[in-house]
């Protein structure tokens, strides 16, 4: 069966398609489940996009996007039906108990061959080998960069190797924060991807700048700098869920902090979703054209929609209730 992994969501509309998220193996509760390996969304297309407002007033870390390859490194109770000769022995209790190293790469549990080959042969691989001897309850997603001209030709890489781009943590069933899989990485002396930045923005606007701003960052080629490719969004739902995007993206600290207090500010529920509300009063309830009776409902339900879609609600509905029974008339 394939790995499992924690559902994330994709706050953006996808433009550029070649980065998605790995498998993640079975959690603590045993169940196992196939889940569809999903892109990361482009930061470009915001305006209208539901997921982007759920970014507003949450802390955004920006890392820098590398070029290569998705893979998940992950230990995996062995059998006598297992074909794995790469094994470890791990002490439970009095006995040690025999492990294989699955190395899965976008919707395959298993590699190809190629790629296992090239995982193994970098400097990090053996560290990663420790850190899951040491948290078996780890599965380790890294970017699996060949030696040479990158996948896109943007960035050049001095020799093949892993920078580690997330921790899903099976007894905790979920993802860890970037700063929590720094330090676990930096223990045990594996590189990360890097984080340029950590913002908080209170509007789509103010988003939108810093996207740009992050544009401009990656495009430059000042100090010797190399151009990256890109940069990948990351936070998390107020359900504690995983948040990915990418603006096509290195230091281990910020380089620019901005965060916005205050509450954030989201934009006004369109009139067309206000209609929508009343018109779907009128199907579940019926309208008596007594305001006292059917307003009530009304902004029930235009609240509702407000949850729903993230927008703030509007004054005076009375008048969009006016606007409805008129149009019934009419007809």
């Amino acid at each position: 069966m394939p790995p499992v992994k924690r559902k994330v969501k994709n706050p953006f509309e996808s433009l550029a398609t070649e980065e998605a998220t790995p498998f993640i193996p079975v959690g603590n509760n045993g169940k196992r489940k196939v889940v569809k390996f999903e892109r990361y969304p482009h930061i470009s297309i915001l305006n209208s996009s539901k997921l982007c407002r759920m970014l507003l007033g949450k802390r955004l870390f920006w890392t820098i996007k590398e070029d290569g390859e998705c893979v998940t490194i992950w230990l995996k109770k062995h059998t006598a039906a297992s074909k794995s000769t790469n094994v470890i022995l791990m002490l439970q209790g009095k006995n040690y108990v025999k492990y294989d190293i699955i190395i899965s790469s976008r919707n395959q549990e298993i590699a190809s061959q190629d790629i296992q080959n090239r995982v193994r042969e970098t400097d990090e691989y053996s560290k990663i080998v420790y850190m899951l001897s040491d948290n078996p309850m780890f599965r380790i997603v890294c970017e699996e960069c060949r030696k040479g001209r990158s996948v896109t030709g943007i960035k050049t890489y001095n020799r093949d190797q892993l920078f580690m781009i997330d921790i899903y943590d099976t007894a905790q069933d979920n993802y860890l924060a970037y700063t929590a899989m720094y330090q676990q990485c930096y223990h045990y002396g594996i590189q990360t991807v890097k984080l340029y930045a950590e913002t908080r923005h209170r509007t789509i606007k103010d988003l939108l700048k810093f996207k740009n701003h992050v544009l401009e960052y990656c495009d430059s080629q000042c100090e010797g700098k190399e151009k990256e490719e890109g940069m990948v969004c990351t936070t998390f739902d107020d359900e504690g869920q995983l948040l990915k995007a990418k603006v096509k993206l290195d230091i281990p600290e910020p380089k620019v902090r901005k965060i916005r207090e205050g509450q954030v500010i989201l934009p006004q529920i369109p009139e067309s979703e206000i209609m929508g509300a009343i018109s779907k009063v009128e199907a579940d309830f019926g309208l008596t054209g007594q305001p006292k009776d059917d307003m009530p409902r009304i902004a029930a339900e235009v609240s509702k929609a407000c949850k729903e879609h993230l927008y703030s609600s509007r004054g005076n509905l009375f008048q969009y209730y006016k606007i409805y029974l008129e149009r019934m008339i009419k007809k």
